[in-house]
């Protein structure tokens, strides 16, 4: 007999298309609104898409303040600046554009703005999902990247530096109001970055698609969009101007994103959050690294989904055995990191062993681990890093 289940984090809305960021000031008049305030990050403020933003917000006859200090892996000194900046403006709508940095912070500075405390008053952990309401400001994303799926999701998580651990500030009602997916602004993202958060997002459909949360919806948006990924990574790697490949990636990106609210990931991010808590490594090269490792400890559990995620990936399962199939899907991954320049190892990453007994204590508290398919004991946790290293 099944279980009943609430699956309440879909999409609200998402505009998908080359020059969709070109609506932006309509969509905030649509709202009712004048007073916009921009996120962005720290390494995007001078660029071009950010510029155009604020002309054309201005030419729409609308305020608005440009907030660009946040960096990778957004902190909760980042997230009380933006806060203290927004009780100087007095926004009424939030847009954030860039990678899952400043979406994720514009979330979090929401939810102190609006309802006050600081941030980790709302860690998810302590009960901090029960103290949002719907008083929120709107919020538009815009990502600038493909690969967290944060501008549909329903978390912003957020670097504890002093106790060097990340957490998330969880609601449904942190979901976008509206997710911008424009192509062309990512077409200057460099192959580098095209490739981990691409590998990011791949990550994200495998560990939903293999999750506990088995809710057959989600299930179907991680297949088709690890099909998606796989015929369009690395043609967006190799020519970042193929506006096909680079929209491919976008959907892909945010159906993970929403198959990973819906079902729930695994031991994969539960190990990658801890990685960039200590050392900074950016979420998605360390979701890349270990994507194969935790595959392979993962697939004894559900063979006939790897067999599954092998088809949807180009193999001809049909010829194979159920457990040949579902190997295939490591090899098939494997060579997709190795083609789009995924380092192999951790100490390639600046990752060092002597934090291995630190990086599980702390992913074994880490909410990821409670849906992988695979119950994964600390000493797995620590084959699993092991292996991560040379």
């Amino acid at each position: 007999m099944m279980t009943v289940g609430s699956f309440a984090c879909w999409p609200k809305n998402v505009v998908s298309g080359p020059g969709a960021i070109g609506s932006l000031g309509a969509m905030v008049k649509d709202m009712g609104k004048t007073n916009v305030m921009v996120f962005t990050d720290s390494g995007m403020k001078e660029f071009p898409v950010i510029k155009n933003v604020l002309a054309t917000l201005h030419d729409s006859g609308l305020t608005a303040n440009l907030f660009s200090e946040i960096g990778p892996n957004p902190t909760e000194e980042m997230v009380h600046n933006a806060v203290a900046f927004m009780h100087e403006v007095k926004p009424e709508v939030l847009i954030c554009i860039g990678g899952g940095s400043p979406i994720d912070a514009a979330k979090a500075a929401n939810v102190v703005y609006t309802h006050g405390g600081g941030v980790g008053d709302y860690n998810v952990a302590m009960g901090g999902i029960s103290k949002i309401t719907p008083i929120l400001l709107p919020l538009i994303a815009v990502p600038t990247t493909a690969g967290t799926g944060t501008e549909v999701t329903f978390v912003g998580v957020i670097t504890d530096t002093k106790n060097e651990t990340k957490y998330g500030v969880v609601s449904p009602l942190l979901i976008p109001d509206i997710a911008v997916l424009d192509p062309e602004i990512t077409v200057t993202m460099p192959p580098t970055l095209t490739a981990f958060t691409g590998i990011d997002a791949l990550t994200h459909c495998i560990e939903s698609y293999t999750a506990t949360g088995g809710f057959a919806p989600a299930e179907a948006l991680a297949l088709q969009a690890i099909a998606m990924i796989s015929r369009s990574l690395r043609v967006a790697v190799k020519d970042g101007h193929n506006l096909t490949a680079r929209e491919e990636m976008l959907l892909a990106s945010m159906m993970a994103g929403t198959a990973f609210s819906l079902n729930g990931l695994g031991a994969c991010h539960a190990m990658a959050h801890q990685l960039s808590a200590v050392f900074g490594m950016p979420h998605g090269l360390a979701n890349a690294i270990l994507l194969p490792k935790v595959m392979e400890f993962n697939i004894l559990a559900c063979p006939q989904k790897f067999a599954a995620i092998a088809q949807a990936m180009g193999a001809n399962v049909h010829t194979m055995s159920e457990e040949d199939a579902a190997y295939a899907s490591l090899t098939l991954v494997e060579q997709l990191c190795a083609d789009v320049g995924v380092p192999l190892y951790l100490d390639d990453a600046g990752a060092t062993k002597d934090k291995i007994p630190a990086l599980v204590e702390k992913a074994l508290l880490d909410n990821p681990l409670t849906t992988n398919p695979r119950e994964a004991t600390a000493s797995d946790l620590i084959a699993l890093f092991e292996k991560s290293f040379r």
